[in-house]
């Protein structure tokens, strides 16, 4: 009996090794939410290129049922153009960042 115990506990316990995704995960209910994620993931994605970033300005809205945000980041000396979705409720691996024209 210990041991199917043991082993029930140990496979789900790999379980939530093999999928970190499943328990950090933000779900989105504010314009807020999504605003802030936006920004860091436009900030990882210049970082990732080996750019600098500098400033992030940004508004929030929502249409429907959908969390919209509009923004610019300043990399590389210009501003570039960032662009956020997703639907209420709606988890982070669901969200789609689009960053336009980069340098």
């Amino acid at each position: 009996m210990r041991f199917v115990v043991g082993l029930v506990f140990l496979v789900s316990s790999l379980d939530l090794v093999a999928q970190p995704y499943l328990r950090d995960e933000i779900e989105f209910r504010q314009g807020g939410e999504l605003l802030s994620w936006c920004q860091s993931e436009a900030q990882a994605y210049f970082v990732g290129k080996g750019i600098p970033t500098y400033q992030w300005s940004a508004r929030h809205y929502e249409r429907g049922n959908v969390l919209f945000v509009e923004g610019s980041i300043r990399a590389n000396g210009s501003d570039v153009p960032v662009t956020c979705r997703v639907a209420k409720g709606a988890r982070e691996r669901h969200a789609i960042v689009e960053v336009h024209n980069t340098p």
